[in-house]
């Protein structure tokens, strides 16, 4: 018997495996929303799911009878979503879970002059993650954005029960007031990645009157990190009682790092259980700066006992300074002062490096010694600082539960062909305990294809 229109004998369970196979397939997806009223959903979920507002290309489009505007991204989502509100379908901004705004630089600034940009905001019903960035490293002022579209917001977004990440880049604040306001509205936030965030005025004794009569229970974060050119400011209001948020419960948080260590073991001994930690150094962090503080400003990894998972980005190597000192006192750290046989958590260790490479007739010895410090770093590792190994042949000390650690370099300029495998073969890497251990795996990798 022939199907009548629109009528399936399959299980819809199965269609929507089809459509979901083509998730990053926008042309495949609204094909397969014009198949049947009964794919049109499945198909939305993908086609909606996460939207990029970029830029416009330009500001007119011209013929040789008019000119007529060329239409934004954000007025088209917009009327779209209006459109769909009158079918009989029903809307589809209840598909929209991820909304990244970008602004754009000089002629293609946009988030300020377009007027539906709050209106799309307001039309959100189910957003989990909201984006907010610049395209380049110029800042966003926030109290220059139209009123309107703060409050859309502050006071919807943010306050949505649905949102659980936030990313704020390149913006400016006047104080740290203002971002205070925003945190504060996150009553459901679980993630939080800030970077090239700034303030005119970075001190927090305007915050110690609290604003607010009430208290708030704050909104304890999942995962915190803190992307490269951050003001120190902002760890002071994320550690201020009235931010609205509390750390206390965090399980991932990185940090890149160009300074204010202090700021920064602050916020890791605010962080106690975190379970992947990571740290990512500037190519202008001054390392001197970290060894003249006291141990009490100073990164401590026997303090954060559930730590799993370290990762240490080396941003770039060819510098005066060698991170290795650095890095060998960071993993000191994690062997308990008082009992240095007590394990502790850590079992898996990732440092990546980036190497510029000169070219194959220069000296290139800067890169194939640059662990030549590496046996102290060895020798915490396997536990031979202290007590080595016992007959038996188990581990008794602070790094027992240790599993894996690998070395991965990301070679930038190399020139010429199998660049990688023989930088390995010439790099010198003394680390006798962890390769008898079969623990460490090193990695090159020609970032340039």
């Amino acid at each position: 018997m022939p199907l009548r229109s629109g009528e399936q004998r399959l299980p819809q369970e199965i269609f929507d495996q089809v459509i979901d196979f083509f998730h990053d397939d926008s042309i495949q997806l609204r094909v397969c929303a014009l198949v049947s009223p009964a794919w049109l959903s499945s198909a939305r979920l993908h086609l909606f799911h996460n939207i990029y507002l970029s830029p416009p290309s330009g500001p007119r489009h011209s013929s040789f009878f008019f000119t007529k505007p060329n239409l934004s991204p954000c007025r088209k989502l917009y009327d779209c979503i209006e459109r769909s509100n009158r079918s009989l379908f029903g809307g589809v901004s209840k598909y929209i879970q991820a909304l990244h705004v970008c602004e754009g630089t000089l002629a293609r600034q946009w988030i300020a002059r377009e007027p539906t940009l709050p209106l799309l905001l307001q039309s959100l019903e189910n957003l989990r993650r909201f984006e907010i960035s610049q395209s380049a490293s110029v800042h966003i002022d926030w109290d220059d954005l139209p009123k309107a579209l703060r409050d859309s917001v502050e006071e919807h977004v943010l306050k949505l029960p649905s949102l659980t990440e936030l990313r704020l880049g390149s913006l400016y604040f006047r104080s740290v007031v203002e971002f205070t306001k925003i945190l504060q509205a996150c009553r459901g936030l679980r993630q939080l990645e800030v970077d090239h965030i700034d303030f005119e005025s970075e001190s927090v004794d305007v915050l110690q009157d609290g604003e607010g009569s009430a208290f708030v229970e704050p909104t304890p974060l999942d995962i915190l990190v803190i992307g490269p050119r951050t003001s120190p400011a902002l760890i002071r209001t994320l550690l201020h009682p009235s931010s609205g948020i509390t750390t206390a419960a965090l399980r991932k948080l990185a940090m890149s790092i160009s300074g204010d260590f202090a700021e920064f073991a602050k916020l890791l001994q605010a962080s106690n259980a975190v379970q992947s930690l990571e740290f990512t150094l500037m190519n202008d962090t001054s390392l001197d700066e970290y060894f003249n503080l006291p141990p009490s400003n100073q990164f401590d990894l026997s303090q954060v006992q559930y730590l799993n998972h370290l990762e240490v980005n080396i941003d770039v190597l060819q510098k005066l300074e060698d991170p290795l000192p650095w890095l060998t006192t960071l993993l000191r750290t994690g062997i308990n002062p008082t009992r240095s046989t007590q394990k502790n958590a850590i079992r898996t260790i990732l440092i990546t490096y980036s190497v510029y490479l000169p070219a194959p007739y220069m000296d290139r010895s800067i890169n194939t010694t640059i662990f030549g410090r590496w046996r102290e770093i060895d020798m915490i590792l396997c536990g031979m600082s202290s007590e080595g190994f016992l007959e038996d042949g188990q581990r008794s000390h602070a790094y027992g539960n240790l599993q894996s650690v690998c070395l991965e370099f990301m070679l930038e300029n190399p020139i010429g062909s199998g660049v990688a495998p023989r930088f390995l073969r010439e790099m010198i890497l003394p680390s006798p305990g962890l390769r008898a251990l079969d623990m460490l795996t090193v990695v090159a990798f020609d970032t340039s294809r």
